[in-house]
């Protein structure tokens, strides 16, 4: 009934959160049960948050470009098809007619296409009207006021004194951090 020759690429939604839980459980399924020549791949598709924290902390986390759902590469039979639906947590199979519905390859390559342009994405607990101190470059230790802040270039501008004059500078997320209040 479902038999297909070729491996491609079909959507799967899961429970909120759980898409790791699935990607592996479904390897482990997959291994147990011999299928490794149908169920080829699981695929989450994520990408890397940077945060700076206003007091001076990096941290960096995976975040889901399509939370809920997760990919995987197979070729559609019976058993195959029977064991990706069956996975716990798994609580929708994009499918017509009760016969799953593969991913064309454009959108398959718009989703590659939006993984690079969100490779890395920065934010910031740095807003406009902050008084923060610069801790490296020309400037450190200057203490100035945040009059704008890209997350995209991941820079602030802000107004420090020199020679007695309020001068807009930019500003790197890494060379600032947040005046305590004392």
């Amino acid at each position: 009934m479902l038999i297909e020759k070729k491996p491609e690429w079909y959507v799967i939604q899961v429970i909120s959160w759980t898409e790791e839980n699935v990607k592996s459980s479904l390897f482990q399924r997959r291994e147990s049960l011999g299928m490794e020549d149908y169920i080829l791949d699981v695929f989450v598709p994520t990408h890397e948050v940077i945060t700076k924290k206003a007091w001076g902390k990096q941290s960096s986390k995976q975040k889901n470009i399509l939370p809920w759902y997760i990919l995987v590469k197979m070729i559609v039979t019976n058993e195959s098809w029977y064991i990706v639906r069956n996975t716990p947590n798994v609580t929708w199979f994009l499918w017509a007619w009760n016969i799953p519905v593969p991913v064309s390859g454009e959108e398959l390559e718009k989703l590659k296409w939006k993984i690079q342009e969100h490779a890395k994405t920065y934010s910031s607990d740095f807003k406009v009207w902050n008084e923060a101190i610069i801790t490296s470059w020309v400037f450190a230790w200057n203490t100035g006021v945040i009059t704008d802040v890209n997350e995209k270039k991941w820079i602030v501008k802000m107004n420090i004194s020199l020679l007695w004059r309020d001068t807009p500078v930019e500003i790197d997320f890494t060379e600032v951090q947040l005046k305590t209040k004392d």
